[in-house]
């Protein structure tokens, strides 16, 4: 991105993609788009197409007609469009990680990307198309978020039903990163192709897995190596941390892996994580806590930018509508961006997408003008009002209670002393 401005780019992105003529229609593509991604900026907890509708004939001043409305919505047109402002985002609105820095250099990585899905519950008559698990129909939005950059990385929309197992970045894209991920993800082939590209992954260890202790770092006699980790009593230990390595034999390689546990004192055992990483033992936990910053972000897109809120049972509808918030999303990039260059580093640590979001909701409409108008006033209001909320995206407790991120930052500080 160089020295441009992230509102210049991502205008741009829009420009690229979509037209801003069309003579068929009184509202044309660009302002269609444009009004799509930026209604779903919104807390209401009722968002139904005539709601949308209603939102962009009051924007844009023109009329637009039940018909005429849904019959753009149900589209393979726009939804190729949305997906391709989806992917231009993505690609071009990348930023220099200045958050974390220290962090990804303690750790000897480039990045830390968080994998999980969030599932969107439909109408049951979409159970064809979108079959469900708990519900008669949904529609499953998989992820990959870049901790530090704030950014969307990867995404695939699928059924419901779908394994989450059978949808994963592809492993060439982790080299040098580290990827956290949940059980729903377990597989000793992935843990082996994500090593051998050159990544790192840290990970929950499945319960009944069968692994074989190679070596005792501590917390553990040495006697009990070439023992099943998993299958040893361990309700008369008490040590905070156990940490061994282990070995497994798949399909002709034998992986070695570091197994840590942590006593539990609630549940009275060991929660036991794996990983290839190269970390003081003590921050395998704190680390891993990190992923349920993506839970947050789920969170985030279904209140505030409405992503739960699908109301049609048409295929291309339900996918506009969640590409569309996926788009806000990436929209709302430019205001962590600019936001986090105008804070301090430790107030940067306490920065949320929840937080993020919420200022997006407000910003909204200034968004819309800055987008359809070529005016320099717009990107001016709009560049103004971001610094203006900039305090409003970190938590203002943070010196009083530690995030996630910062109790990372501040172990590896004192590791260091």
């Amino acid at each position: 991105m160089g020295q441009s401005n992230p509102l210049d780019v991502l205008k741009q992105c829009f420009e690229k993609i979509i037209p801003s003529q069309d003579a068929r229609t009184t509202i044309n593509p660009m302002e269609f788009v444009v009004c799509l991604v930026f209604c779903y900026l919104g807390d209401s907890k009722t968002f139904t197409l005539e709601a949308i509708r209603r939102f962009m004939k009051s924007q844009l001043d023109r009329e637009i007609s039940r018909s005429a409305f849904w019959e753009r919505l149900a589209r393979d047109r726009l939804k190729g469009y949305l997906r391709q402002v989806v992917a231009e985002l993505m690609m071009t609105l990348t930023v220099s990680v200045t958050t974390g820095h220290q962090i990804l250099k303690s750790l000897g990585v480039t990045a830390i990307w968080l994998v999980d899905s969030s599932s969107i519950t439909l109408w049951a008559s979409a159970k064809n198309r979108f079959p469900g698990t708990r519900t008669a129909a949904g529609i499953k939005w998989h992820a990959g978020f870049d901790l530090f950059a704030g950014m969307l990385t990867w995404f695939q929309l699928t059924p419901t039903k779908t394994h989450d197992r059978k949808c994963f970045p592809a492993v060439e894209l982790l080299q040098g990163k580290l990827v956290i991920f949940d059980l729903g993800y377990w597989d000793y082939g992935l843990l082996y192709a994500i090593e051998k590209a050159g990544g790192f992954f840290l990970s929950r260890l499945k319960s009944n897995a069968v692994i074989p202790i190679a070596e005792v770092v501590q917390g553990l006699s040495k006697e009990l190596v070439g023992q099943a980790l998993l299958s040893l009593d361990f309700s008369r230990k008490r040590g905070h941390i156990i940490e061994v390595f282990t070995t497994k034999l798949y399909d002709g390689h034998l992986l070695r892996y570091r197994a840590i546990g942590f006593w539990n004192p609630v549940e009275k055992g060991y929660h036991w994580y794996i990983t290839n990483l190269i970390a003081a033992a003590y921050l395998i936990y704190p680390l891993y806590r990190l992923r349920w910053q993506i839970e947050l972000i789920f969170k985030a897109c279904k209140n505030s930018l409405n992503a739960n809120q699908i109301t049609s049972s048409d295929e291309n509808i339900i996918e506009s509508l969640l590409l569309a918030s996926i788009a806000a999303h990436l929209s709302s990039h430019p205001l962590f961006a600019i936001g986090t260059a105008l804070v301090e580093e430790d107030q940067q640590l306490a920065m949320s997408f929840q937080r993020v979001a919420k200022v997006a909701v407000v910003l909204a409409q200034d968004f819309i003008l800055f987008l359809l108008n070529s005016s320099r006033e717009h990107f001016d209001n709009l560049l103004h009002k971001i610094k203006l909320f900039a305090n409003e995206m970190f938590d203002p407790n943070y010196k009083k209670r530690e995030t996630s991120l910062m109790r990372v930052n501040r172990l590896l500080l004192e590791g260091e002393v």
